[in-house]
């Protein structure tokens, strides 16, 4: 895939890497001269210094053969405008739209004539407000939220002095809004639970729940088992 960033701070430069290491070919256009020279040393694809609200920069990057644009600076009215610009020059790329302020998120999602310039958008701010406030609240573990559905993917470790240790997935009588949907035993290996699915005395478990569930389902997965079993 080819793809197009606009922004190299930190957000747009850690995901310009991680497409790298992925396979994926990156061109990031960049405003600040400096910047621009900086990144050019780090990464393996073009870094173009210019603004990519002007079509002629975005048609330097070769957007018309981009499969997808993610603007990615910390100015909301210059990304929603840099992903019109890239819909208006290649109406089949996708874009991606960042959002600092999530008011104007709402906004954007609301405008019916908006939303036909941007696939995705995402507020690096409202993602990590939510994670460290969901984190204030029900601690302990890795978790991947879905804020706008009001769930989270969250992951256990079995040890041998776990009650769930050997039990049926069935015996565990989850919460009607939590499932299973991953089960590692101590070697890495991944099984696809069903209910008669034996969990193993040492590994993890990956549980999708809603929020609302989440300190049932943590006191059910962390509960010890009594000093003389264990």
């Amino acid at each position: 895939m080819f793809v197009v960033i606009m922004g190299a701070g930190r957000v747009g430069f850690l995901v310009a890497k991680m497409l790298e290491e992925e396979g994926h070919d990156v061109t990031i256009i960049e405003m600040n001269k400096e910047r621009a020279k900086e990144l050019s040393l780090l990464i393996n694809g073009l870094v173009i210094e210019g603004d990519a609200t002007d079509p002629k920069t975005l048609e330097e990057a070769n957007i018309k053969q981009a499969d997808a644009f993610a603007a990615l600076t910390g100015k909301d009215d210059a990304n929603l405008l840099a992903c019109i610009l890239a819909k208006h020059l290649n109406p089949k790329i996708k874009t991606s739209l960042r959002i600092s302020n999530p008011q104007n998120r709402r906004i954007f999602e609301e405008v019916t004539d908006l939303k036909r310039y941007f696939d995705f958008v995402i507020s690096p701010e409202e993602i990590a407000a939510e994670y460290i406030s969901r984190n204030i609240v029900t601690p302990g573990f890795d978790r991947v939220l879905f804020p706008k559905e009001g769930a989270e993917i969250v992951r256990f470790t079995i040890n041998g002095d776990s009650e769930i240790a050997g039990r049926l997935v069935k015996e565990l009588k989850l919460p009607r809004d939590a499932l299973m949907v991953a089960v590692y035993d101590e070697k890495g290996n991944l099984i696809i639970p069903s209910g008669d699915t034996k969990l193993p005395d040492r590994g993890q478990v990956i549980i999708f729940a809603k929020n609302s569930v989440l300190d049932d389902v943590k006191r059910l997965l962390e509960k010890k088992k009594p000093n003389n079993e264990s």
